[in-house]
């Protein structure tokens, strides 16, 4: 017999209002996560499938030489990105084409073309959001290509908005002076990070709507915010001919030496204008990326250096000032010295008995110079060093400048005063160096050397402008004609003749020092091979500093280091007709115009210099011409000159018709 089992009313509606006490606590605590814990990200995921925003970039402003010539310039080209919500055929595509996978089918025909990988793009496709960036600023090969894909294969969901993309026009030239840009268009280094809030160009914010199925309800809808439209173009002072003959220059030397590292700089000794400047190793700021990171470094404002005898005019200058030598002074030199516990030699061991100190800086003998040194002592050797402008950096308008280094004159030991005399125990800047020479050059006057020549607006008003700064007056004019003197007397009969250019007063002095180890003193047989000088030597036009890290072979800055100064100045001097103070010399100016009229009246066929597709150059017929349309035509040709004579043309070497490359020395005779 079964029982019954009978449930008390009561009870059941007990247990009935237990359950939906129970879901309704659920319920609510649910919704209350979701708003209260869950709300923003739940309320972003909606936005985004809602809505698709982004930033359009105009061009950057012009970066130029002074003379106007572009060095980096901003086009608009194609940035693509996808509707990932977007990307299926419509319905009645899809019966015709058969339902295809859109994305899988795009991921596959724009890898290649955009060098991607396929999966990657596929993943990316796959993004439950109405924006997704795919490829920022595309070369306007690659926009074509991609355009022409999306077309062909009637591909939904991919689009394209206007960005500005930065071109270097001069590739490796003046590279790191200039610096690049990132995809974000914002300048990372060089110009482009130290001018970037002058040159960055217009911005404007847009937001498309979308309703919860998908489709678009409104457009672009181009938001009110902050706009920049400074669109600036900023001068240099480079001159982009120099910078040419120097960065030849700095090739050249880089693949004879097989130094590390080297950098070069001109300078206008008067006003303080950087008129070149060039460091390797180098890169193409139009694919920086492709290149080791330490090749963006502008050696010439970054790389610290003991400068070795390069310092000695200075040191020289000190004496003078102090009244403790004159150029007259006689000095006993035996072929070293000894201070304390440590010998110093001179760099030939041999000693030139009794010299007056002119000797002493036209042969670069250390024993002179320590015995100065310890005259001086530690107070006066810092004390002047730091009014030559060491020690500190210089101020110029590039970033990532270095400050050097000084001794306190309290630390300094005999030994230490001794080496620093001869330009080691002191850490220097090719900058520093050079202004410091410039100081000697000008005159007196310490400047703040500066590479940014003006920046003018949209609308053409300057709005910025670089002027020369005297910083301090740091010797007299009698100690720098003094010291300019002696530099002369280095290049015309001392250790300085190899910069020596035929016709033309050169001052200058070299500089080999040994180059410190990473984990201090010396590292065995590394040197830094430099020289410093300026032309004319009476009324200087242009200094330039040379400066080889690490140069195999040899490596005395006589050997290395000055025949570059002479070939770069040589070449520039010629190009802007500066007059010769010998008529034995290169062409005068007025020489050089009166056979270019001869010339003009006579009907004549100029020589034609051909770029071959392989690379190299095809030289013509340089008989007849004058010395400045030959070195305007072997320029073009990033050819260098080597002049004998004055006059026209009559012979050459290689002979007209020979193919050679780039960099090539080619030998003119002129009568």
């Amino acid at each position: 017999m079964r029982k019954r089992f009978h449930v008390n009313p009561v009870g059941r509606y007990a247990i009935l209002s237990l359950v939906l006490v129970t879901l309704a606590v659920l319920v609510v605590g649910r919704l209350g996560w979701l708003q209260l814990v869950k709300a923003q990200e739940l309320s972003q995921k909606a936005a985004d499938k809602l809505t698709a925003s982004g930033m359009q970039k105009n061009p950057r402003g012009k970066i130029v030489d002074r003379n106007g010539e572009e060095l980096a310039v901003s086009i608009m080209t194609g940035t693509l990105y996808a509707d990932p919500l977007a990307m299926e055929d419509s319905e009645e595509d899809r019966k015709n084409k058969l339902g295809r996978d859109v994305r899988k089918l795009s991921a596959e025909l724009l890898a290649p073309v955009l060098k991607m990988d396929a999966a990657q793009l596929y993943k990316d496709f796959n993004e439950q959001l109405h924006f997704i960036y795919i490829k920022r600023a595309m070369e306007p090969k690659e926009y074509e290509a991609v355009q022409k894909i999306i077309k062909d294969n009637k591909l939904p969901g991919l689009h394209f908005l206007k960005e500005s993309k930065r071109y270097y026009t001069k590739q490796h030239a003046a590279a790191q002076v200039i610096g690049f840009v990132g995809t974000d268009d914002k300048g990372l280094s060089g110009i482009e990070l130290q001018l970037d809030s002058v040159l960055q160009g217009k911005e404007t914010k847009y937001k498309a709507f979308y309703d919860l199925a998908g489709n678009k309800i409104l457009g672009r809808d181009y938001e009110k915010g902050e706009q920049k439209s400074n669109l600036s173009t900023v001068y240099l002072t480079l001159d982009s001919k120099m910078q040419y003959v120097l960065e030849d220059a700095m090739d050249d030397a880089i693949k004879r030496t097989k130094a590390k590292g080297a950098a070069a700089i001109i300078m206008d000794p008067y006003t303080g204008e950087i008129l070149g400047m060039a460091s390797r190793p180098t890169f193409d700021p139009n694919v920086f990326y492709k290149y080791p990171p330490a090749s963006w470094n502008n050696k010439a404002v970054s790389m610290i250096y003991e400068p070795g005898s390069v310092f000695k005019p200075i040191v020289g200058c000190m004496g003078l000032t102090e009244g403790v030598i004159t150029p007259e002074t006689l000095i006993q030199d035996n072929g070293s010295i000894k201070i304390a516990d440590r010998i110093i030699h001179n760099w030939d061991g041999e000693g030139m008995g009794l010299v007056p100190f002119t000797e002493v800086i036209k042969f670069s003998i250390n024993t002179g110079m320590v015995q100065l040194g310890m005259k001086l002592g530690a107070e006066r050797l810092i004390e002047y060093s730091k009014k030559f402008g060491f020690g500190k950096p210089t101020g110029v308008d590039l970033p990532g400048e270095e400050s050097g280094i000084l001794y306190r004159p309290e630390d300094m030991y005999e030994p230490d005063i001794a080496t620093m005399a001869i330009g080691q125990g002191i850490a220097v800047t090719p900058l520093q160096m050079l202004r410091a020479i410039c100081a000697i050059a000008n005159g007196g006057e310490l400047l703040q050397p500066y590479i940014v020549k003006e920046i003018v607006d949209a609308d053409g008003n300057i709005v910025q402008k670089g002027e020369k700064k005297i910083v301090s007056r740091v010797i007299t004019e009698q100690v720098a004609a003094q010291m300019r003197g002696m530099m002369e007397k280095v290049v015309s009969e001392g250790g300085g003749k190899p910069a020596a250019i035929r016709g033309y007063r050169i001052a200058g002095k070299t500089g080999t020092a040994e180059k410190l180890a990473e984990g201090g003193g010396y590292a065995a047989g590394e040197y830094i091979a430099s020289f410093v000088g300026f032309v004319p030597a009476d009324k200087p036009k242009y200094a330039m500093l040379v400066m080889l890290d690490t140069p195999q072979g040899a490596f005395y800055g006589s050997q290395v280091s000055a025949p570059i100064f002479r070939d770069t100045l040589q070449q520039i001097l010629v190009a802007k007709g500066i007059q010769p103070a010998s008529s034995e010399g290169l062409p005068s100016f007025n020489e050089m115009n009166q056979q270019q009229n001869a010339l003009a009246k006579a009907p004549q066929k100029m020589p034609e210099l051909q770029i071959l597709p392989n690379g190299k150059v095809k030289l013509p017929d340089f008989s007849g011409i004058n010395m400045r349309k030959a070195a305007e035509l072997l320029q073009y040709g990033k050819l260098r000159l080597q002049p004998y004579g004055s006059g026209t043309a009559y012979q050459q070497k290689p002979v007209a018709g020979t193919e050679v490359d780039e960099g090539t020395v080619v030998e003119i005779w002129f009568k």
